[in-house]
């Protein structure tokens, strides 16, 4: 195997990890936010929001919960919030990087 075969796998993973960890934290937040707002079936709107290649599902949840003000949401619960928003934004870099790696490894042989 090639030095280039292993800066594409590791780009690849590094990718791959990324994208995972984005969209766990996305149905994680989706979750806690259904909850907080008092919306029947969180766990779908969580796995409805993370679906798709063009972030439809998302979008829709994005629209529909203006209907819905928050009910209650202690303080333990923003500071989770928090986190996981700071760990998606991990996530999110971690996908870039390797999809730049990626790309920038087929551009210049």
């Amino acid at each position: 195997m090639e030095w280039k075969e292993s800066i594409y796998m590791i780009f690849g993973a590094i990718s791959l990890v990324g994208a995972a960890a984005t969209a766990y934290q996305i149905y994680r937040l989706t979750l806690m936010d259904a909850k907080a707002r008092g919306l029947k079936h969180p766990k779908f709107w969580g796995i409805f929001a993370m679906s798709g290649n063009n972030s439809g599902g998302l979008l829709m949840y994005l629209i529909g919960r203006n209907k819905y003000p928050v009910i209650n949401l202690p303080d333990s619960e923003k500071q989770k919030m928090e986190k996981r928003k700071k760990c998606a934004g991990v996530g999110l870099i971690f996908f870039v990087v390797g999809t730049i790696g990626l790309i920038i490894g087929n551009v210049y042989p």
